[in-house]
């Protein structure tokens, strides 16, 4: 199964990505299942690198990423909670919502990624002082 997927990973992801394209306007509940579906297919293609990655970065840092993803997972999901309530409230049309959420989970993403390099490299200063 691994090398069908190395073989024909152009080929899966382009179906799995016009799935999803399609699910997103036809059938909303089953989007998480073609969401899911990349991510695996994505990992399996690149599992070398991610093990390589893994086994280069030391546990410390591999915690604070984890912590960091948590924080990020649990604020995203009281944002996403308060700012559904306004978009109920005054009834925002559809595609507003996914260029909302769009925009938060971009912004969320590149604030992640900043902060936690920032996280990292504090955390380099205070083993090499020590």
């Amino acid at each position: 199964m691994i090398n069908f997927i190395d073989k024909h990973y152009e080929k899966i992801t382009w179906f799995i990505l016009l799935l999803g394209f399609i699910l997103l306007f036809v059938a909303n509940e089953y989007l998480s299942i073609a969401l899911f579906s990349y991510l695996i297919i994505k990992s399996i293609k690149f599992r070398k690198s991610i093990r390589t990655t893994l086994q280069k970065t030391p546990r410390s840092t591999i915690i604070i990423y984890a912590l960091g993803m948590i924080t990020l997972i649990v604020t995203m999901t009281v944002i996403m909670l308060y700012s559904s309530r306004f978009i109920q409230k005054y009834s925002i049309s559809i595609p507003f919502q996914y260029i909302y959420i769009v925009i938060i989970l971009f912004s969320s993403l590149i604030f992640y990624i900043w902060f936690m390099d920032f996280l990292v490299k504090l955390w380099g200063k205070k083993q090499a002082s020590n």
